[in-house]
């Protein structure tokens, strides 16, 4: 299939409007003291690779069909993406608007094909849909559809997927999150519902799905987690934090944030907010520490290999332009050593 044949198929097939969303800023809660020593352990970095320019988000999108296939993008500042293999070297680089987070599923059933979908706000407060086409190596932005008008939106997490539809975690501006589900219901443009909202202890900028609960971050608001009735079950304050990912270890359900002050990846309990460790990942065989980690992602997927088999962590480092890469195994021995658990 051509370049020019498969947008034409997809612009014919989800043609529309965007959906827009506009609100109001809510003012940031004030924090509590939260004083606890923790150690720091070191770790080496696994693998690195150059990017053309600063990534925003990252976000992995991986092929179970072919493991060693599995892809990582990145909304860069500016606008635009790059989508890149697993050995950094980059397959797709499209245009697009700056968008504000980044949400992705790698196998959305879309008019009888399967495509990796991804979301981002833009500088507007509006929630964006695109497709990647592997076969043209092309970005193609979808039109979506929603009966009622959202508020303008702060960031976006994956919250879960079924057959059909994937469902996205909003954050508003006004310390609330939505729950909207997206679909390919035939229509013109992907439908977008709303399933249902929370209330948050603070704006909050970044988000990751822990089971039925939300794990919400602020650029100074700290970390927290809200349940479905809209319960803060559990609070680290006196934080700065630009993007939180949620994963297991060996088991134990943990957030990870990235500091570019300080350099470090801290892991915390996800159910309890307890600062586990924070971890200094050094120079490995042709891989440069991390200086100013900023952007991060953790897939527990298969990437193919010894070092990937069972997952990877990336960040971007603003200190070099690049993507660093961890295995998860790697992550999880540094995590555990030396633990009980």
């Amino acid at each position: 299939m051509t370049a020019r044949r498969t947008r034409l198929l997809l612009s014919a097939a989800l043609s529309g409007g965007l959906l827009l969303m506009a609100g109001c800023e809510a003012p940031a809660p004030e924090n509590e003291d939260n004083d606890v020593t923790v150690e720091t352990r070191n770790a080496m970095v696994t693998g690195a690779f150059e990017t053309a320019g600063r990534a925003e988000s990252l976000i992995f999108l991986p092929n179970d069909d072919a493991p060693w296939t599995g892809l990582l993008a990145s909304s860069l500042t500016g606008g635009g993406f790059d989508v890149y293999n697993i050995d950094g070297e980059t397959i797709i680089s499209a245009a697009g608007p700056e968008l504000r987070g980044l949400a992705g599923v790698s196998n959305f059933a879309l008019r009888g094909e399967t495509f990796p979908l991804l979301f981002g706000i833009d500088d507007m407060g509006a929630l964006r849909g695109f497709v990647i086409v592997r076969e043209t190596r092309e970005v193609i932005e979808l039109p979506l559809e929603s009966e009622a008008a959202l508020s303008t939106a702060a960031g976006v997490c994956l919250f879960s997927q079924g057959i059909g539809y994937v469902e996205l975690a909003v954050l508003g501006e006004d310390a609330e999150a939505r729950i909207v589900r997206v679909r390919d219901a035939g229509g013109a443009g992907l439908s977008v519902e709303e399933r249902a909202a929370r209330t948050l202890p603070f704006p909050a900028r970044s988000c990751a799905a822990a089971e039925d609960d939300l794990l919400v971050a602020g650029p100074t608001a700290g970390l927290a987690r809200v349940t479905p009735e809209s319960a803060q079950s559990a609070f680290a304050a006196g934080l700065s934090v630009a993007d939180v990912s949620y994963t297991e270890l060996l088991g134990r359900p943990v957030a990870l944030i990235a500091s570019a002050q300080t350099g470090l990846v801290s892991v915390y309990d996800a159910r309890s907010l307890d600062l586990i460790v924070d971890v200094q990942f050094e120079d490995g065989l042709s891989a440069p520490a991390f200086e100013r980690p900023t952007a991060l992602a953790v897939t527990e997927a298969n990437y193919g290999g010894m070092a990937f088999s069972s997952g990877i962590m990336a960040v971007y480092d603003a200190a070099d332009s690049s993507v660093k890469l961890v295995a998860r195994e790697v992550l999880s021995r540094t995590v555990v050593s030396g633990d009980e658990a």
